[in-house]
């Protein structure tokens, strides 16, 4: 392989947890075991759980315009989580990154979360993910591939819908796993919603379900509606249906995961058309710790006649749980903009 092509394919995005990896993922499910209420034993008794979690990538792009060699420490993750109380958990996530040349510091969440409400309830309330969909839930270290699909950040944003406000959550009782949400967010500006406050927040609310067909195979189903305040003083509104699917033979060291999301989306205003937007992807576990990813994309951007798509194929090394190198090559091409080919 000549040195060119070597350089080409240097590009990866670095994980490193310590401790506990503590992130917020929407598998969990509500512990409805009594609590045992137990009197803390020291002072200190308040000690967070930590992670950190650096993204290192480096970009090799080729355009009509030439080519572009990036490297950067996108973004440098600190977290934290502690048992407050037997009925009161805190979680806090701060992303410090470099933007338009400075470095700046975000909370990208930080909440405080009820988890045994009793009857089934629990609630959130501080800087929260929307419950829209699956993957804008997760952070990028949780996903599969380097970036949120084009229809998240198209909808909802670049790193999607964080914004405060409150959730509340009702675990359905039953042998079948039925949990429902509804919540209200403040964010300051998106593509879909924009100019909500307390008094006209952004209602989110989302379904989900899980089924296993056998021990080998389990699947989560979900529907998701927001609306709020959109641009020109109208309401912007989104709707969408999301399916993650996990085939995982037992004895066999492989698995199969199926994700795709479909959403529909009109921003605020008269006139106004339905954009939509969707993604499909299937990662494969090639070897115990060598998985393979291919994602198709297409979004309309609301509020304009641009579209786009994108493929990808993507392959990923995972040494340990809190530890991953990944190379991912992405096609797009749009009808805004010059069609591009990336390896990361």
């Amino acid at each position: 392989m000549s040195q060119s092509i070597t350089s080409g394919i240097a590009a990866a995005l670095l994980a490193v947890a310590t401790n506990a990896h503590i992130k917020n993922t929407i598998q969990e499910v509500p512990d409805e075991k009594p609590a045992v209420v137990e009197k803390p034993t020291a002072l200190n008794s308040f000690n967070p759980q930590i992670s950190l979690v650096s993204d290192f990538r480096s970009r090799l792009v080729n355009s009509k315009k030439g080519d572009e060699k990036l490297t950067e420490m996108k973004e440098l993750e600190l977290g934290f989580a502690a048992d407050v109380d037997p009925f009161l958990k805190a979680e806090a996530y701060i992303a410090f990154a470099r933007e338009d040349g400075k470095s700046v510091a975000e909370v990208e969440e930080a909440f405080a979360r009820y988890t045994r409400l009793g009857k089934g309830l629990s609630a959130k309330f501080g800087k929260i993910a929307g419950a829209i969909g699956h993957v804008q839930r997760n952070h990028t270290d949780q996903l599969n591939w380097l970036d949120y699909p084009l229809v998240i950040q198209d909808f909802l944003g670049g790193e999607g819908l964080r914004a405060p406000g409150g959730s509340l959550s009702y675990l359905a009782p039953g042998d079948r796993f039925h949990e429902f949400s509804l919540e209200a967010l403040t964010p300051d500006d998106g593509p879909l919603f924009s100019g909500s406050d307390s008094g006209k927040p952004v209602m989110i609310g989302h379904y989900r379900t899980f089924h296993d067909f056998s021990e080998d195979l389990s699947a989560q189903f979900g529907a998701s509606y927001a609306n709020g305040p959109g641009a020109n003083n109208g309401r912007g509104s989104m709707m969408g249906l999301d399916m993650t699917m996990k085939l995982q033979p037992s004895g066999t060291g492989r698995s199969l995961m199926l994700e795709s999301e479909a959403y529909w989306g009109k921003p605020g205003g008269p006139g106004q058309k339905t954009a939509f937007g969707a993604f499909a992807a299937a990662t494969y576990q090639i070897a115990p710790r060598i998985f393979g990813t291919l994602k198709v994309d297409r979004s309309e951007v609301p509020g304009t006649n641009n579209r786009h798509s994108e493929l990808s194929l993507g392959l990923t090394l995972r040494p340990t749980e809190f530890h991953y190198w990944r190379v991912q090559f992405k096609q797009r091409t749009s009808n805004f903009g010059d069609s591009r080919n990336t390896l990361d």
